[in-house]
């Protein structure tokens, strides 16, 4: 159970350092961007009339890595 308190505190470091980098995005934009929030069909998020994935079972591990890989993502524009 550590692993996982100390999975959630990488995220939410992330998270913060974020937040430092781009002041002026709101929270919910932040979810997004980071990919920790998803659209049920994320190439058209309109063909389900924008309806989110419920990501409550997505282990802490499993958002980390998408977290990452959006960071590096951006990183690399």
């Amino acid at each position: 159970m550590d692993d996982h308190k100390q999975v959630n505190k990488e995220i939410i470091n992330l998270l913060t350092r974020y937040v430092d980098k781009n002041p002026s995005q709101r929270f919910g934009q932040i979810l997004f961007n980071l990919d920790i929030n998803q659209f049920v069909h994320k190439a058209d998020p309109a063909q389900y009339n924008h309806l989110l994935r419920d990501i409550h079972n997505d282990l802490s591990e499993d958002i980390l890595k998408r977290v990452n890989d959006r960071i590096s993502l951006i990183k690399n524009k």
